[in-house]
């Protein structure tokens, strides 16, 4: 068992009521305990910072609690004072009475004494703070720290006497003999009381079975942890452990056997550290089992876990290398890898999953502004194409990770945002398709115009107006389109007409080649746009006169009939190629006088 009654030992009491609370309150508020002892009671002083607010009563059941199960020989009576840094007074004072299995020493006179040198001790009557007098106020200001104070020592008898008695008695006592005997009774049943205690602490008198008891509970909790088959078994050994270290605590220091008790304590003691890194290793891996339940956690959770994995490891491999918890450290070690890379790599799978949220939605956030101000093809491509990216981020958000749901409704928003850009970008490209398939028939068209391939032409022209009428409406490149579509149906009537007329020109061609063959040759011609000009012969307008003068001096009239017919057969035919091709001819004798001309019937 653990005792303190030394001023020394009072230190160290604090120091262990101080970890024992700061375990229990998990570090996150720290505070200071120190302890001071006044006749069987014990003053704790608790300071913790002025801005942390404590459960009062969870505190005040912890410390009797502990003292009670740990340290059960330091007194039989406690007061707990708690104070805010920077102030002086305890804001709230609690007596504890524990109760404990020990021999009565104290007498009525002495209980009565305890409670009044409370009241002067700490002050508070109750568990509230209560309002202090200026005269107080000053003097506490002006000593030092409640901690470096010592217990106050009183009267308790006078101050009782004094306190509850009226006046007239008062006198009465002062003056007669009976505080004497009454003081006298007091001492006696004090002296016999406390001898009485110090003969029956463990080891003082007879036969010491405490150290062998002790000494049984320390082997039992070795073996033990040679091999134990969990984590509970280190909590048997350890309960083994304290309850060693009370045992031999309680060996006061009037016995013979106190030397051999401490140093007994002090093995037992650092046995018990090292269980206690062990069970403290123990409960940060437990913590951080529990914690990375119900998964998914977002990163901040993980990575509280990872830590928790990674403190369970560093204590267990700070044990002592020759501890006997080395195999079931060595196994945790092992299993606590195991369990560490596991969060790791939920870490690492949580901080893309939320990489590729953020990049999908900045995606989405741009494919947004851009498809505001998308007009010509290559935009809408972007847009799409930004789309895509989103959508390809949400879909590599796996199972099993925060953002997963948010993903899928992301996706499910976003979808028809990337139909609509896919079926605007479609149209746009079958609207540059058909614009482009159009200029570039427009510019056949017109070379084919220059080489006077008029069918050609008009085949290009024809198939030009019928592309950029293809062109949808709503696209960047339908107003271009229209605009177009006038210029290529004038081009087109034009090279109708063109052709028309070369047909024509290619008949009257033709046409005059036959008229003017003959043996010899009738004419000669010249063909262009406005007219028709033929040139008789020579030879022919020769022989023709040749036959006319044989015919007149034969007065052959047959003869001189033919010949006129002839020539009016020609001049007919001439004048119906110039009314089928729509031109004007004109008929020269050879030496280029112009003997007949006709208009075509309009």
């Amino acid at each position: 068992m653990k005792t303190a009654t030394r001023p020394e030992e009072l230190t160290d009491l604090g120091n262990c009521l101080q970890e024992d609370l700061q375990s229990y309150l998990h570090e996150s508020t720290p505070v200071q305990i120190r302890c001071r002892r006044s006749d069987k009671r014990l003053a704790i002083w608790v300071q913790h910072p002025a801005e942390a607010t404590l459960d009062q009563d969870e505190i005040l059941a912890f410390l009797e609690q502990t003292i009670r199960s740990q340290y059960p020989l330091v007194a039989q009576q406690a007061r707990v004072n708690l104070l805010r840094a920077g102030e002086k007074k305890p804001y709230i004072s609690r007596s504890l009475f524990l109760n404990l299995p020990e021999p009565e020493t104290t007498t009525p006179f002495e209980a009565d004494s305890v409670e009044t040198n409370e009241t002067e001790e700490t002050n508070p009557p109750s568990e509230t703070e209560t309002p202090q007098n200026s005269d107080s106020d000053e003097t506490q200001a002006e000593s030092s720290h409640p901690w470096d104070q010592p217990i106050p020592e009183v009267n308790d008898e006078a101050d009782e006497s004094e306190s509850e008695q009226p006046p007239s008695v008062k006198l009465r006592l002062k003056s007669s003999w009976l505080p004497l005997v009454v003081a006298g009774a007091g001492l006696s049943l004090v002296v016999f009381f406390s001898t009485l205690y110090a003969l029956t602490r463990p080891c003082v008198m007879g036969k010491c079975t405490v150290l062998p008891e002790a000494e049984q509970l320390s082997q039992k909790s070795a073996e033990t942890l040679q091999n134990p088959e969990s984590g509970k078994a280190v909590l048997e050994a350890q309960e083994q452990l304290q309850e060693a270290i009370q045992l031999v605590a309680a060996i006061p220091p009037w016995s013979s056997y106190r030397r051999q008790a401490q140093q007994k304590l002090q093995v037992y003691q650092s046995q018990s550290e090292t269980v206690a890194d062990m069970v403290e290793a123990l409960k940060t891996a437990a913590r951080a089992g529990y914690e990375s339940q119900n998964p998914p956690h977002p990163e901040s959770k993980w990575r509280e876990v990872q830590n928790l994995w990674r403190d369970a490891i560093a204590k267990l491999e700070q044990l002592p290398t020759d501890s006997n918890l080395q195999p079931l450290a060595k196994a945790k070690i092992k299993a606590y890898k195991t369990n560490l890379e596991e969060i790791n790599q939920r870490l690492l799978k949580e901080r893309k999953a939320q990489e590729h949220l953020n990049a999908a939605q900045e995606a989405a956030r741009m494919a947004e502004v851009r498809q505001g101000i998308a007009q010509s093809l290559s935009d809408w491509q972007l847009v799409y194409a930004t789309w895509q990216a989103s959508m390809r981020r949400l879909k590599q958000i796996p199972q099993g990770t925060t953002p997963y749901e948010e993903a899928q409704e992301l996706l499910a928003l976003y979808l028809p945002n990337l139909a609509k850009a896919r079926d605007r970008k479609t149209q746009e490209q079958i609207s540059a398709n058909a614009y482009n398939q159009g200029v570039q028939l427009a510019q056949l068209a017109t070379n084919s115009q220059s080489d006077k391939q008029w069918s050609v032409a008009l085949v290009h022209w024809r198939n030009a107006l019928t592309y950029v009428n293809q062109v949808p409406q709503e696209t960047y490149y339908y107003a271009k389109a229209q605009s177009l579509v006038e210029p290529y149906r004038g081009a087109l009537k034009q090279a109708q007409n063109q052709l028309q007329l070369a047909v024509k020109m290619q008949q009257a061609r033709r046409d005059l080649n036959q008229t003017c063959s003959g043996t010899p040759s009738i004419c000669s011609y010249t063909l262009d746009n406005k007219m028709i000009k033929v040139r008789l012969t020579p030879a022919y307008v020769q022989m023709v006169q040749q036959r006319a003068m044989t015919a007149r001096a034969q007065g052959d009239s047959e003869a001189h009939a033919g010949l006129v017919n002839h020539i009016l057969t020609l001049g007919e035919a001439l004048e119906v190629i110039s009314d089928n091709a729509q031109l004007r001819v004109e008929v020269y004798t050879p030496e280029g006088v112009m003997i007949q001309s006709h208009n075509p019937a309009q």
